[in-house]
């Protein structure tokens, strides 16, 4: 009764690491003799509805997803249909299905201590859109560090995960901060890098006047100038055990674990450096 194809549907395939996740569940798929198709939303949750209408129609064997919005519809509409499906990356809240995931409130934790470690006291954020769990959660490891030692971010704005909403934050940051940073955390490279082109044309350097981290540690990331300090998420093992919990679902077996969490990972670089005596 099976048909051999999954389903992956994801936010934004524009997004490199989301197009790393679909190459990498593409290529598990085949060795095992499955066919993978991706869908991809958009962030638009109406295209999401029809995405999953059409799988369940379909009968496909299984289904990887990346959510749109902080939903729990796509999960019940999938369980309804009787598909084993595994929420990856974004997950929704109050969601206790299977689910691979990083540890986005460590992640954030780890890049303010990481900023906070080189001396910096004034750190500002770039977050994700904070409709979103995983853009919340980053947020409260950032600021939970900070509180540690005593701080408070100095300024926050809000992306969309795009190299130009980092851009455009931190051009927001430098028009509406009194004391501008010594330090920038982006929630994910992308926006870093989008920052630092924003800081560039202010005539500022980077990391001699402010550093600059990210998160996801894409491929990009090392070939920036300066390269770009991050913490990094596997998107490649992120897929992998995704795809390995999907079967095991597929096979009804009882895995160990259905909540998969990775551990991130400083991958320090030449964008961020220790503050010099002020």
């Amino acid at each position: 009764g099976q048909t051999r194809t999954l389903a992956l549907i994801v936010s934004d395939l524009s997004n490199p690491s989301f197009g790393t996740m679909a190459s990498a569940a593409e290529d598990y798929a085949r060795r095992l003799g499955y066919s993978l198709t991706v869908h991809n939303t958009h962030d638009d949750v109406k295209r999401e509805a029809a995405y999953i209408q059409a799988v369940t129609q379909r009968w496909v064997d299984g289904v990887l997803y990346v959510s749109a919005e902080d939903e729990l519809s796509s999960q019940i509409a999938l369980e309804e249909a009787g598909i084993p499906s595994v929420a990856i990356d974004r997950i929704p809240e109050h969601y206790d299905g299977p689910s691979v995931i990083l540890d986005n409130v460590k992640a954030g934790f780890i890049a303010a201590q990481h900023l906070l470690d080189l001396g910096h006291q004034r750190i500002a954020h770039i977050s994700g859109p904070r409709r979103l769990r995983v853009a919340r959660e980053r947020v409260a490891g950032f600021v939970q560090a900070l509180e540690v030692q005593g701080f408070v971010p100095v300024a926050r704005e809000e992306g969309n995960w795009t190299c130009d909403s980092g851009y455009t934050g931190m051009k927001r940051i430098f028009d509406h901060t009194e004391m501008l940073p010594t330090a920038i955390f982006a929630a994910n490279d992308r926006m870093a890098i989008g920052a630092i082109q924003a800081i560039n044309e202010a005539g500022l350097r980077v990391p001699d006047d402010l550093s600059v981290m990210g998160l996801d540690d894409i491929e990009v990331a090392a070939y920036q100038n300066p390269p770009l300090t991050t913490v990094r998420q596997s998107f490649v093992e992120l897929a992998t055990l995704a795809m390995q919990l999907l079967f095991a679902l597929i096979e009804k077996e009882q895995p160990d674990k259905t909540q998969l969490v990775l551990e991130p990972e400083l991958v320090e670089r030449r964008s961020t450096a220790r503050l010099a005596k002020q």
